[in-house]
């Protein structure tokens, strides 16, 4: 990789530090891959280290539910090239899906009540490191002090066993992009790069689809339907029409997973309208919605 391309020498220098200081004879590195620019571009960067130095790599990708299908079909060819190079992948998977707490317990997340990050993500994590017994994990996640000023630590020591590191910290989307495509051009992986490129579409982030708590979703401009998609299942949750959302479920299998037969029909958010953030949510997938149909 040249060395002009601005952050390799800096995440380069990062990932030998952690060789150093974590070494792989001792520590199990442990890529978290969720399919996005960041975590691609640090597993490729992990798997060149990796395949330097001689040492054992695991890669884990937790399914939330909430990707993409054409991610979803992007994360598993490269999980199976991870796996094609020797190295091994686990996928982790919530006890419920977003939709099923939607459902049956919650209302939709808001900025004061994430509860989706800790059941969807943050306890399959945790159940899974449980389950890897009498190693020490070094944990390398994309995290970048860009996207939020509580992401810009490069190492978080959790305990004795557990030490979270990013070594991306300080680069710039654009500076994430060049090096994914240097990366994948040297490790001969170029559709790696191509493929997330057509997933993004020139939108700067992704996430999951239904997530409200993302006021204007680039991710969604060019994919209508699923503004249509999300919008008709946050008004159906709110005007309480809960076996809406099942009959969309057997309409969308691969996009509405729900498992549960039973919703709640009441307002568990106490139906406080005026200052409820999933009503903003709904007026702009309703602007954004009549913007692309005015672009067609």
């Amino acid at each position: 990789m040249p060395k002009e391309v601005y952050g390799y020498e800096k995440v380069y220098k990062q990932l030998s530090c952690f060789y150093r200081d974590y070494p792989p004879n001792e520590w199990y590195w442990l890529v978290s891959y969720s399919g996005g620019k960041d975590s691609t571009t640090l597993l490729l960067l992990t798997l060149r280290l990796a395949k330097q130095k001689g040492f054992e790599l695991g890669v884990v990708y937790n399914d939330d539910g909430g990707d993409l299908p054409e991610l979803r079909e992007l994360v598993r060819r490269v999980l199976t090239y991870v796996e094609e190079l020797g190295y091994r992948t686990y996928i982790t998977k919530p006890e419920m899906s977003f939709f099923d707490y939607l459902l049956t317990k919650y209302s939709p997340p808001r900025w004061n009540f994430r509860w989706c990050c800790k059941r969807l993500k943050e306890r399959p994590f945790k159940r899974f490191v449980e389950s890897i017994k009498g190693r020490k994990i070094l944990n390398l996640v994309g995290t970048r002090r860009e996207e939020a000023r509580w992401r810009g630590w490069s190492k978080k020591v959790v305990n004795e066993g557990l030490v979270y590191a990013a070594p991306l910290r300080d680069l710039k989307s654009d500076d994430v992009w060049a090096l994914l495509r240097e990366v994948s051009l040297e490790l001969r992986v170029k559709w790696i790069y191509r493929g997330l490129r057509e997933v993004y579409r020139g939108a700067k982030r992704t996430g999951c689809w239904f997530c409200p708590l993302v006021m204007f979703d680039e991710m969604l401009l060019t994919r209508p339907e699923l503004l249509r998609l999300k919008l008709e299942i946050f008004e159906s949750w709110c005007s309480g029409e809960r076996l809406k959302i099942l009959e969309l479920s057997k309409k969308y299998p691969g996009l509405v997973k729900v498992s549960v037969s039973d919703p709640q029909s009441h307002y568990p958010c106490g139906k406080r309208c005026r200052i409820c953030q999933v009503r903003l949510i709904r007026k702009t997938l309703r602007d954004l919605i009549d913007c692309c149909t005015n672009c067609l």
